[in-house]
């Protein structure tokens, strides 16, 4: 028992070691999505299509293919899928996932509100349609983002946030994404129930960072 426990000590204080080294020096060398560009694009979208956010959704993914390319995965109707987290309900296009980064469509169409999660990366939230209010701890008055703006929750923050009607949002997330996943599937697992959901969405995060760790993006 006492070699075990020495071994086991010895390997943690290893992996502990490499996470930190990599946290410090190398995480942010593995992201590939310039904040700028999104920024550009969702202006851009939001200015020309203000209320239609099929055409917001398909501006955003051909200008991110035409740059990104293969790590970026197109726009269709078809590879929605719902998602419950922090008690808040919506859905989420798929448009990159890796070990570093996410970059999604998420929101709702009747509205939803809840828990941002407390997360190991840097989310980025820009709005293209409707409005997000977001309240922050201490703070007796809601934050306001609407249509090309962004909302930033820093790496270990906490907030609570609400859309309160229809609103669609790029999300990108800059980070230890694989520490993110369990704040996205606790719902499915203690409420919801929801099987077919939440096995869609580990095969969709699975399928997505292993086919870009074979193309070389961490």
């Amino acid at each position: 028992m006492k070699l075990f426990s020495t071994t086991t000590a010895a390997v943690l204080a290893v992996l502990l070691a490499v996470y930190a080294y990599c946290d410090k020096y190398l995480l942010q060398s593995w992201f590939i999505f310039d904040r700028d560009y999104l920024q550009e694009l969702v202006t851009k979208a939001t200015t020309e299509h203000p209320n239609n956010a099929t055409a917001i959704f398909q501006l955003i993914s051909d200008g991110l293919v035409e740059r990104y390319g293969e790590t970026v995965n197109p726009y269709n109707t078809e590879d929605w899928v719902f998602n419950n987290a922090g008690g808040a309900m919506g859905s989420m296009f798929v448009l990159h996932s890796s070990i570093s980064e996410y970059l999604i469509f998420f929101g709702t169409a009747v509205g939803t509100e809840g828990h941002t999660g407390v997360h190991m990366a840097d989310d980025y939230f820009y709005i293209l349609q409707g409005e997000q209010r977001v309240h922050r701890l201490g703070d007796p008055l809601p934050q306001i983002y609407k249509p090309g703006q962004m909302n930033h929750l820093t790496r270990g923050s906490v907030g609570q946030y609400m859309m309160p009607d229809t609103c669609w949002a790029l999300e990108l997330a800059q980070g230890w994404i694989p520490a993110m996943l369990p704040f996205g599937f606790a719902d499915a697992l203690s409420s919801t129930l929801d099987a077919k959901t939440l096995g869609y969405t580990v095969w969709l995060s699975a399928s997505n960072i292993v086919k870009n760790l074979l193309r070389g993006k961490i």
